[in-house]
């Protein structure tokens, strides 16, 4: 993918299909979007950042563009280009649960130990909650606060929150769903729903 080209070459197009599931034409508008608001095809953490602010205009989205950015940049190269944008966006967005969740569970892991502490979910959490904004969300009574939320998905994945400070969750306790409610899995699935 050249820097001036305005269309995916056609070796492009049939890889990402056959990736993603997209058809041509919703691939040749994402792309056509992506370069738009994005010209030198390498999105940065700043111009990620922006994205996120124009869909959450009520509250700070700052420290979750952070937090993801790194989940979209899947080559680690301090950008996130155009197949690594859409491969994240396929599978944030339209993969099964467990692919989102495993997908999500980067977002949790920042050192990418494989493993996910209180902490590092609450810091998530934390973010979510800044980004959505608290004068404009509702919030159920037993999540009014992110350490609320945590408490509550610490507790579904089987961890005694007695040990917050020692415990750890794996990726297959993150993705195990079966004992998961659809509250507990969206909490943990940051980009449910994205498009």
């Amino acid at each position: 993918m050249g820097q001036k080209t305005s269309k995916l070459n056609k070796e492009d197009l049939t890889k990402l299909r056959a990736e993603t599931g997209f058809t041509t034409r919703e691939l040749q508008q994402w792309y056509k979007g992506f370069r738009r608001d994005v010209p030198t095809g390498q999105l940065t953490k700043e111009d990620f950042l922006k994205i996120h602010k124009q869909f959450y205009p009520f509250g700070d989205p700052t420290d979750f563009s952070n937090l993801t950015f790194h989940a979209f940049d899947v080559n680690d190269v301090g950008y996130i280009d155009f197949k690594s944008f859409i491969l994240s966006l396929n599978t944030a967005s339209h993969g099964t649960t467990e692919q989102k969740l495993r997908w999500s569970f980067k977002v949790y892991d920042r050192d990418g130990d494989g493993q996910v502490s209180y902490a590092d979910l609450l810091k998530v959490i934390k973010s979510i909650y800044k980004m959505i904004g608290f004068s404009t969300a509702k919030f159920d009574e037993d999540e009014i606060t992110p350490e609320m939320r945590a408490d509550k998905v610490w507790l579904a994945l089987g961890k005694d929150l007695t040990r917050k400070e020692s415990d750890l969750i794996t990726l297959t306790e993150f993705t195990n769903v079966k004992n998961l409610d659809k509250e507990t899995l969206d909490a943990m699935n940051v980009y449910n729903d994205l498009i």
